[in-house]
């Protein structure tokens, strides 16, 4: 794996989690413009300032500094263009993690200096978030207390066998963060705060996420973000990482593609009418993964075959999803309605900039996967009377 991709991406993981403030200046308020506002109570909070900065990738932009009246309550009002992360700071060292959509109005009630005691409304990124937030903040303070706990057995006899467990129990503490981070990505599928989870960090330069070991992961993210936030600063960013460590892979002779054995990579794509449908959606069937192009004559042709394949499943839970690299609805359309191709179909016809393509490592079509019940790739490539002899295979099995 690409080295630089790995330093890149803490680099982003510890920009987006420690900006430096910027210099864009504080607006006056206006009516017109403030539609987006946060409005709350903090405990303790009378007469005292709060903070709202917006969170670019590598700092921090001021966007308003009020003051609590006497019983705590105060009012942010702002113009928010996009959706965009924030960070709430209320005294101490801490500070809230917010996504905002425009026009949204917020509560926010808490204690003042406490970041990690509040209750949110209003938003629904923003309460994912306070959830993750309370989650990675009792991961961090278990593995702090197994940290303490191995320092104190230092001179203890039986120092060595008593390591050995407490290491089993943090790597057992982390395994389960990065499970609920995993699951917290898959049901935030279509919002930016799965940014926060693939980001999120045990201490600097120990990301939750391994560039190397969970390589997918990044990819799994960066397909969806291409989907739903292509212009998004950060999903740029990783956009342009990812390519680069499949390049690197590329060219030091690896292939870059999912292989036997491994979990199939999950992505989100949309169908003809729009409407969203993710790999995993069909998890539980078999399920043949094609990518085709109804501009490809080669994609067309091997379209009997699936055809067959179909006619042929009777109550078998067999699925084809097919993932098509066109650049336009009505050719996509129309050589599905041709072709008489009864099955789920997704693209998001942007050729071979699909993110879906980098996703696979696919470099020409038609290419497939044949995906067990359980996720995991059971072939790759087959065509034509092979692939017939291989899903006859799996049906009689």
């Amino acid at each position: 794996m690409n080295k630089i991709f790995v330093r890149g991406l803490l680099c982003i993981a510890l920009t987006i989690t420690a900006c430096k403030p910027g210099n864009r200046p504080v607006e006056k308020h206006n009516e017109a413009l403030n539609t987006t506002s946060i409005e709350g109570v903090l405990e303790g909070g009378a007469q005292r300032d709060v903070i709202l900065e917006e969170m670019a990738v590598r700092e921090y932009i001021p966007i308003d500094t009020v003051t609590c009246d006497q019983e705590g309550h105060f009012l942010i009002d702002f113009d928010a263009e996009k959706t965009a992360f924030y960070v709430f700071r209320a005294g101490g060292t801490g500070y809230i993690t917010l996504l905002i959509e425009p026009g949204q109005k917020i509560t926010l009630k808490g204690n003042y200096g406490q970041s990690d005691r509040y209750s949110i409304s209003g938003s629904e990124d923003s309460e994912a978030l306070m959830e993750l937030s309370a989650v990675h903040k009792r991961t961090l303070d278990e593995l702090g207390k197994i940290v303490s706990s191995i320092r104190e057995a230092g001179d203890l006899d039986n120092f060595p066998e008593t390591k050995i467990g407490l290491d089993q129990k943090f790597d057992s503490i982390c395994n389960s963060f990065q499970r609920y981070s995993r699951d917290f990505i898959q049901e935030n599928h279509e919002s930016l705060s799965m940014l926060i989870a693939l980001y999120n960090l045990y201490g600097q330069g120990l990301p939750v996420f391994d560039p190397i070991e969970n390589f997918q992961t990044y990819l799994f993210v960066d397909s969806l973000l291409q989907v739903h936030y292509p212009d998004f600063e950060a999903a740029l960013l990783l956009h342009t990482q990812v390519l680069e460590a499949i390049s690197t892979m590329q060219n030091n002779g690896e292939d870059p593609r999912p292989d036997v054995g491994e979990i199939a990579p999950d992505f989100v794509s949309s169908r003809p009418d729009g409407s969203k449908l993710a790999l995993s959606d069909l998890k539980g069937d078999y399920v043949l993964l094609s990518f085709w192009a109804g501009w490809s004559s080669l994609s067309r042709e091997e379209n009997s075959y699936l055809k067959e394949i179909w006619e042929n499943k009777g109550n078998f839970p067999f699925k084809i999803l097919q993932v098509s690299f066109d650049g336009e609805l009505a050719i996509w359309t129309r050589a599905i309605e041709e072709d008489g191709l009864g099955w789920d179909h997704v693209s998001d016809l942007r050729r071979w900039e699909s993110a879906i393509a980098d996703l696979y490592g696919v470099e020409k079509i038609p290419s497939n996967y044949i995906i067990d019940p359980e996720g995991r790739i059971i072939a790759r490539d087959l065509f034509g009377n092979e692939l017939l002899e291989k899903f006859n295979n799996i049906k009689n099995y």
